[in-house]
């Protein structure tokens, strides 16, 4: 066959391209695991670029060429480079080319080989393997400038996805858990939010995160460490919470450290926990240097914050809303109101002792001791909205 019938060849095959590629891509996600995890843009992706290799390949079969131009290499260093940002291993890239490669050769038997002579064959496969070669060496190529990149500015894109979760430009599961694996992340979701600030402005540095996250357990899902406004922002997994403010109090570091929430609902959480420690007295603190969900929506409720006063009984009171803990609430509120233990008992006429026990029974069941300072304050603010949202109607009410 000469130019011409090629051209009639390729022509026929170019209106059934649509079929062809998603023949070979089906066969690609057959045969290679890594690609069966791939959602609908990554796999209009792949056809597309197998639909590009097809015409291609035509185009340089019909003008007798045997190997890939220049731009064509190019651009298949661009597709490794971006395979590499996609967090796909180069053997699972390489592999699924090999397999497409040989799916089409199949299929270009099935719908054109009783039209083709040996001298186009031997052409045709030859073009092919000579351009398979030049694609795994250029995607390999590709692939490892990219990695290399990435390596070397790992800590700055893990910072800079913190930062764009604490912002609320990663709104949603679908892109935070996208972004994460193209970084080669695995944040812990839910995750625990912590925002420290040390005695000294001088220690809020980046390094401080770092050996942070250093403590982490290997095991564990990837912590995010990033500083804003002199302040250390850390996201931990649950488990590794209790090991990272330890290490900030170890400092002389004060913290707020919310409750696990999922990463698409950071941006709020950040604003809550930043503002805790921004304006908390310094007694707040005290004694084990960290503020936790109560204290901080109790301050942002007094500081003028979004929340709401029935979201500050919820979180502070929690358990004591409950019809079973109703007396508990009446024990706490009388107590507010006469100032003494003993005169409380006498207005509920209850026995001193059994007051003193049921207070005890407040500070285990909030967390809030409401004879200390600041607990106090925080329980007494709880009470306070309580008392004019009206609890009688239960904790829903």
């Amino acid at each position: 066959m000469g130019r011409d019938e090629r051209a009639r060849v390729s022509v026929a095959l170019e209106r059934d391209r649509a079929d062809l590629v998603e023949r070979i891509v089906t066969e690609v996600y057959t045969e290679v695991p890594a690609y069966r995890a791939l959602h609908g843009s990554q796999l209009a992706e792949v056809r597309a670029i197998t639909g590009w290799l097809v015409r291609r390949s035509l185009e340089l079969w019909v003008r007798g060429e045997l190997r890939l131009p220049p731009e064509d290499v190019e651009r298949l260093r661009g597709i490794g480079r971006a395979r590499a940002a996609d967090g796909r291993s180069i053997g699972a890239v390489v592999r699924a080319h090999r397999v497409g490669s040989a799916a089409a050769v199949r299929l270009l038997r099935e719908r054109a080989g009783h039209t083709l002579d040996a001298a186009d064959v031997f052409a045709l496969s030859e073009l092919w393997l000579t351009s398979l070669d030049q694609i795994s060496e250029s995607l390999e190529t590709g692939h490892a400038e990219a990695a290399q990149r990435l390596d070397a500015d790992r800590e700055r894109a893990r910072r800079a996805l913190l930062d764009d979760l604490l912002i609320g430009r990663q709104a949603s599961r679908g892109a935070v858990r996208d972004r994460a694996r193209t970084l080669g992340l695995s944040p812990p979701d839910p995750a625990v939010l912590v925002v420290a600030e040390p005695v000294s402005v001088a220690d809020a540095t980046v390094a401080v995160g770092l050996e942070l996250l250093a403590q982490a357990s290997p095991d564990a899902a990837d912590p995010l460490v990033t500083t804003r406004s002199g302040r250390v922002v850390v996201l931990t997994a649950p488990e590794e919470a209790g090991t990272v403010t330890a290490s900030l109090v170890g400092r002389g570091w004060r913290a707020c450290v919310l409750e696990p929430r999922g990463l698409a609902d950071l941006s709020g959480a950040y604003r809550l926990a930043d503002g805790a420690v921004e304006t908390a007295p310094p007694h707040a603190f005290e004694p084990d240097g960290l503020l936790r969900e109560a204290d901080a929506h109790v301050l942002a409720l007094i500081n003028g914050g979004t929340v709401t006063p029935a979201t500050v009984r919820r979180v502070v009171l929690g358990p004591l809303l409950t019809h079973e803990h109703r007396h508990l609430l009446e024990t706490l509120r009388a107590y507010f109101h006469t100032g003494a233990a003993t005169t409380a008992a006498e207005s509920l006429h209850v026995h001193a002792q059994t007051l003193r026990y049921r207070l005890r029974r407040v500070r285990e069941l909030t967390g809030h001791d409401p004879h200390r300072p600041w607990p106090r304050f925080v329980l007494e603010t709880a009470c306070a909205v309580a008392d004019r949202t009206g609890t009688e109607r239960g904790p829903d009410g």
